[in-house]
């Protein structure tokens, strides 16, 4: 909000002095409350501050397993596993920060990467799980994007012993599938062949619905995000074939996930790469996906 309009409190009698003041005083409350996220929390740390406080301050997601989330009281997930991973290559320690999702993903940047949250708490060193996407990268120019560790995809799972090979969502004009409701894959689904499938689609809220849903072997199918699916079915102990079918019109079927960082923080991103490929080749990377059940997928070169 901006300044009082003093000229309308001089028409308006009922508007008093005192109330005036009380407005201005409340409004620089709120400038103070917002500098002070500005403050010690914005500024950056370069890789030789980082190396010399010997420890990386990594913030992820509070509830996105199996990336990240908590486990008995502790951060836990693949993100977490990396973290550490990285943090090990620097010669430091990992200092993990898990946070609730904003509304948007450039509200997170904002609070986690280069201004801090408005209750404060500060920046961290590096944000994970960051979609790599151009448009949302000159969005939010404060901030650097790279470091892309995994590639997530839509998938369709059906039982391991599926010998039907399903090339076509035609399929499930006859057989239920499930999907978790208000996604893209339930987009795509709902609106396949103007809507050909809706009979035989079973909605589910949360992931693990649809999982035991598909073991109970109340749908024949699964469609979603195969880190999710993995994961969960991994913990469940059970399996499931993940095909590859046309899903024409979807309105994205993969994307990739990295990093991001202050923009005047370069190095530290520089030497967080240097690691990822050390990882990398060593094989340790994959494993920590692996742990949580889940099908190590590079990204694609660019």
């Amino acid at each position: 909000m901006g300044d009082p309009d003093l000229s309308r409190v001089e028409v308006h009698a009922s508007v008093t002095y005192a109330s005036v003041m009380m407005r201005a005083v409340l409004r620089i409350a709120t400038l103070i409350v917002c500098c002070s996220g500005l403050g010690l929390s914005a500024s950056a740390r370069p890789l030789d501050e980082v190396v010399a406080s010997g420890s990386l301050r990594v913030i992820s997601y509070l509830d996105n397993a199996p990336f990240s989330f908590e486990e008995n009281g502790k951060p836990a997930g693949i993100d977490v596993e990396i973290a550490r991973a990285i943090a090990k290559e620097l010669g430091v320690t990992a200092e993990i920060v898990l946070r609730m999702q904003g509304e948007k993903a450039d509200d997170d940047v904002r609070a986690n990467v280069w201004r801090g949250p408005l209750t404060g708490g500060g920046t961290g060193d590096i944000m994970m799980n960051v979609p790599m996407d151009r448009e949302f990268a000159l969005r939010n120019p404060e901030a650097v994007f790279g470091n892309a560790y995994f590639q997530e995809r839509v998938v369709l799972a059906v039982d391991p012993g599926e010998r039907t090979d399903i090339s076509s969502f035609d399929a499930f004009k006859t057989r239920k599938i499930g999907v978790q409701l208000a996604t893209v894959a339930d987009y795509f689904l709902m609106t396949y062949d103007d809507g050909a499938l809706i009979e035989n689609i079973s909605h589910h809220l949360k992931p693990e619905q649809g999982v035991q849903e598909f073991l109970n072997k109340d749908v024949s199918a699964l469609l979603g995000i195969q880190s999710k699916l993995e994961s969960l079915l991994h913990a469940s102990k059970g399996r499931a074939k993940f095909l590859n079918p046309d899903m024409p019109g979807i309105v994205r079927k993969t994307w990739v996930i990295g990093m991001a960082w202050k923009e005047n923080s370069r190095d530290l991103g520089y030497a967080i790469d240097a690691a990822l490929v050390k990882l990398s080749a060593s094989g340790d990377l994959a494993r920590c996906f692996e742990k949580y059940g889940v099908s190590y997928v590079s990204p694609p070169l660019n």
